[in-house]
């Protein structure tokens, strides 16, 4: 099954690596990028030896590297590999990069299956509140009888969010990753787009000083295509193993799974995003508008995806739940879950400079 993808807000899909001060410039509000190889090249194609000689010195000893401070001493002229405009003030040294391919920025399949996976537990744990709550807390007492076990707690409290997800995905009982019904499920990556899709964003957290990293991301009216498809014999040996989970019906052919997938999306969405508008009132207008719109998503029988870093994590996705009935048993998990929490849970959103969320996807079926 063929999908639009549109593009509602920045979108930032990191490949783990930084652009460090030394492969960008700034000018006139734009990223200039120089990938290292071309710098080397440049510096390769120097006629005079000695002055070569200093160029490589120069990138072996000088304590705070420029690439604008490099140029500008040995007097070379480079074109960058690619520009991009940049919404906000950067006054960072490092920039998080974009996933790319030789061709350009591109969405993995991978992780539009995560966001997929992540929303249909999200959904189902809804219809199940009681069961989500004994569940956190059979985890918590799990925690608690491991304190003195450092590494089994860490592994615990790390796979906490899996382990949950795990319950919706398996037969009850099951843990083998071969009877996971999303193995159905099959997503290829989508074709590299053009570098225009990406700008800089310079996000800002609120709720605290802190600053965070600008990141290269796709831009709000991008839309490009992608594929969703079922392994109808994948599902079968599944349906004849009987490893089928309670969720297995809604896998048996693409109508189905698109049908579910949109159920799933107003279900959870409707809710995630009635609390992201309620953090937002009275604190950031323009934020509350834009969540407003997003909303109004959830009505045009397609299915509205949150994709990417800045996301937002436990305490507005998958326990919501838990956080609506058991404010107590929430607070709690959250500390012994989330690395560095402090005793206030977390109380901070992360928005670009015209104040929009980051990560909304719309899917519409072709």
């Amino acid at each position: 099954m063929r999908v639009r993808v549109k593009v509602l807000s920045p979108v930032h899909v990191g490949n783990g690596e930084k652009i460090s001060r030394l492969e960008f410039l700034v000018e006139k509000g734009r990223l200039k990028v120089y990938k290292f190889d071309r710098i080397i090249s440049t510096i390769e194609r120097i006629a005079n030896p000695q002055l070569k000689n200093n160029a490589y010195l120069w990138f072996k000893t000088s304590k705070n590297l420029s690439l604008e401070e490099f140029l500008r001493n040995f007097k070379l002229t480079l074109e960058p590999t690619y520009e991009l405009e940049i919404n906000g003030s950067l006054n960072s040294s490092q920039v998080e990069e974009f996933i790319k391919t030789l061709e350009g920025p591109y969405i993995p399949g991978s992780e539009l299956k995560g966001s997929i996976r992540h929303l249909i537990a999200c959904a189902w744990f809804m219809d199940k509140p009681n069961y989500v709550i004994e569940k956190v807390d059979e985890l918590l007492r799990l925690l608690q009888t491991l304190k003195n076990r450092k590494s089994e707690y860490q592994r615990i409290q790390g796979d906490a969010e899996k382990y949950l997800e795990s319950l919706v995905f398996y037969q009850k009982g099951e843990r083998d990753a071969q009877f996971d019904v999303l193995k159905v499920l099959s997503i290829p990556d989508s074709q590299p787009l053009p570098y225009q899709s990406l700008r800089v964003e310079v996000p800002k957290l609120v709720g605290s000083n802190r600053t965070l990293l600008p990141c290269e991301a796709l831009k709000e009216g991008v839309e490009f295509e992608m594929e969703i498809n079922i392994n109808k014999n994948a599902y079968r040996g599944l349906e004849t193993q009987r490893k089928l989970p309670e969720i297995g019906k809604h896998f048996s052919d693409e109508n189905a799974f698109w049908n579910f997938l949109v159920e799933c999306s107003r279900k959870f969405y409707s809710k995630l995003l009635d609390e992201e508008i309620k953090f937002f009132q009275n604190r950031q207008p323009n934020t509350e508008e834009h969540l407003k719109r997003l909303k109004n998503y959830l009505n045009t029988g397609g299915v509205l995806l949150r994709l990417g870093k800045h996301e937002g994590i436990l305490s507005t996705t998958l326990l919501l739940i838990v956080k609506e009935k058991d404010k107590a048993l929430f607070d709690k998990f959250f500390r012994e879950t989330q690395n560095g929490a402090t005793e206030q849970t977390n109380k901070t959103r992360r928005v670009n400079s015209q104040g929009l969320t980051f990560g909304w996807l719309l899917l519409e079926r072709l």
